[in-house]
């Protein structure tokens, strides 16, 4: 996968955390492209057909590297591959498997997010 080597992934429920730098819409449109230059470390994931993104949630301020410290300190996720989604800055990883859900929701609200539901055309959510 890109710098990172091969990484193995457990069928389950991840959690990504980026910031997309005020862009979101134009990021999540990219990301969903079928036809696109492999570049970043999310884009190799979400080549495996088997990939699916289920929900987005956001926060009005940049706070992608200090709600990746929250998740990390959780018991109820795990880190798959140190540096993945994080080559930009000094976080262990952006991607995190989940073995509780209902948990990393009650977090991320916690924290501030909020869950997207008007997807408008991503169908592919």
């Amino acid at each position: 996968m890109g710098q990172l080597g091969e990484v193995s992934f457990k069928k389950g429920n991840y959690i990504y955390i980026g910031s997309a730098k005020g862009c979101l819409e134009a990021r999540l449109r990219r990301h969903l492209k079928k036809d696109k230059k492999t570049y970043w470390h999310i884009d190799y994931l979400l080549e495996n057909e088997k990939v699916r993104i289920l929900q987005i949630w956001t926060i009005d301020k940049r706070m992608e590297c200090q709600t990746a410290e929250v998740f990390y300190q959780d018991p109820t996720t795990e880190i798959i591959k140190k540096g993945f989604g994080s080559s930009d800055c000094k976080c262990l990883t952006h991607l995190l498997f989940v073995k509780n859900k209902k948990r990393i929701e009650s977090i991320l609200k916690e924290i501030g997010f909020s869950r997207r539901t008007e997807l408008g055309s991503y169908n592919n959510f």
